[in-house]
């Protein structure tokens, strides 16, 4: 169900599964792509939701062209935590690869080289994010997680907070995967159209637009990968790189979980 019409890959992350039996607790966590265009009916919902934090992973750029709209009296704190590995943000040479190969391979071979930068990038981003969640003196929840799209930077954020508390493979997966479902696909397209019409100069096929604005099993691998080589595991890259221990750990599954 989509809980915001003019947002709509706005969702809970409530109730899926844990490897010991129990579920992730709804109202606490959504996800989000961009909370620019919330009408007035929309704008009723979020403020029932109640979230007290937004973690915005949008640029500076993108927050300067779409601005989020709040519910006037229930504003949530807003932590700007731009990440700068987006198609948004492209750098030379991944430019002049995909001038070079505008066809849809050439653009999932973008978004997998994207998506392996991700974890390095989102390290600080999700230091910031547990640290919310493991605040119990604070009212940080409920929480947001948002980019412009919801799927790629908010999707890996979000896949490595489910791993953390327990949440199999295959449901992590599943979740991100939703995207496909929820996501506005025709405003998303044209989008990303203009933006690479703007980057390399051409008007993108129907097969390269699609393999960018899809959520993939094969750009969360590349994620995945890039982990498992550089820390063996993705265990070992939460408590080596974000510095989340098994006490801390357990900490967030008696916060965000529920038998």
């Amino acid at each position: 169900m989509t809980l915001l019409k003019t947002a709509p890959n706005f969702r809970d992350i409530g109730g899926l599964p844990t490897r010991d039996g129990r579920q992730t607790r709804a109202g606490l966590v959504y996800r989000s792509d961009a909370l620019d265009a919330l009408d007035a009916d929309d704008l009723v919902q979020l403020a029932s939701l109640s979230p007290k934090v937004c973690c915005d992973l949008r640029s500076d750029g993108e927050r300067l062209q779409r601005p989020h709209r709040w519910p006037i009296g229930a504003e949530p704190r807003v932590l700007n935590l731009s990440v700068a590995t987006d198609i948004r943000v492209l750098m030379p040479e991944l430019v002049s690869e995909l001038r070079n190969n505008a066809t849809a391979e050439g653009a999932a071979a973008l978004m997998r080289h994207l998506y392996r930068d991700l974890p390095m990038v989102c390290a600080p981003v999700l230091k910031r994010v547990f640290a919310l969640l493991l605040d119990e003196e604070t009212e940080q929840l409920p929480l947001v997680v948002n980019c412009t799209a919801g799927k790629d930077r908010t999707g890996f954020v979000v896949a490595m907070l489910l791993h953390a508390v327990g949440v199999p493979d295959e449901a992590v997966l599943g979740d991100y995967l939703r995207s496909n479902d929820a996501a506005s696909r025709a405003s998303l397209q044209h989008k990303v159209a203009a933006l690479l019409h703007e980057l390399i100069g051409i008007s993108a096929p129907p097969d390269m637009l699609a393999a960018i604005i899809a959520a993939r099993a094969e750009y969360l691998d590349s994620a995945v990968a890039r982990i498992v080589a550089d820390h063996g595991s993705i265990d070992i890259y939460l408590a080596e790189a974000i510095g989340l221990d098994d006490s801390q750990r357990s900490r967030l599954a008696g916060r965000l979980l529920v038998h």
